[in-house]
């Protein structure tokens, strides 16, 4: 990228186009040294083009926010390796589409699952909800439905022996235990509706 000569972190007059100025090289060494607030005017002069670099490749504004930290963080660890010949900005660029570069790799590792294929489980709180949700229904079909409904189809033949249980069993057949189940639904229904 090309800086001009208005800017405050531009050459120097005596300084090529492609040379860092006499105030950024002490600022680099002082860092380079260990000297935190010499790499905070550093961060101050180069955040703003090293942040729109990487929202332009992210498109994501937090993601840029915390690629730029990274970038810096890196630049601040590693710079007794930087070349002082070389313009700064232009090595903190590379070290920034490096960490996007690797950013985006590792975002694929991490996509989300669909939720039909998470755990069949449920969770005990959705258990204690369910569990809740059934006393509910019980507690409402027992207030809607009259004790005679309630009890089973067979309650007349109860006294009877074992042999005329069973036999008054089988005539109840399947038709109208569907009868009685959609009445009873029916009924929940209305006093459903009512509530």
């Amino acid at each position: 990228m090309m800086t001009f000569a208005s800017e405050p972190h531009a050459a120097g007059p005596d300084a090529g186009p492609n040379e860092p100025s006499c105030e950024e090289a002490a600022l680099i060494r002082e860092a380079a040294g260990g000297d935190t607030r010499a790499f905070g005017q550093i961060v101050h002069q180069h955040h703003g083009r090293v942040f729109n670099f990487l929202r332009q490749m992210t498109r994501h504004h937090q993601d840029a926010e915390d690629l730029t930290q990274q970038t810096f963080i890196k630049a601040f660890h590693h710079l007794a390796r930087f070349d002082q010949q070389r313009p700064l900005i232009n090595w903190m660029l590379t070290i920034a589409r490096n960490t996007a570069l690797n950013h985006f790799r590792d975002v694929k590792k991490w996509e989300e699952m669909p939720m039909d294929t998470a755990g069949s489980d449920p969770t005990p709180a959705r258990r204690a909800e369910q569990k809740e949700e059934a006393e509910n229904l019980w507690a409402r079909a027992r207030a809607l439905l009259s004790p005679a409904r309630i009890r089973s189809p067979l309650a007349p033949v109860r006294g009877r022996n074992v042999h005329a249980r069973n036999r008054a069993g089988r005539r109840f057949d399947r038709n109208a235990r569907q009868g009685m189940v959609f009445r009873a639904r029916q009924a929940l229904l209305k006093g459903a509706k009512s509530l």
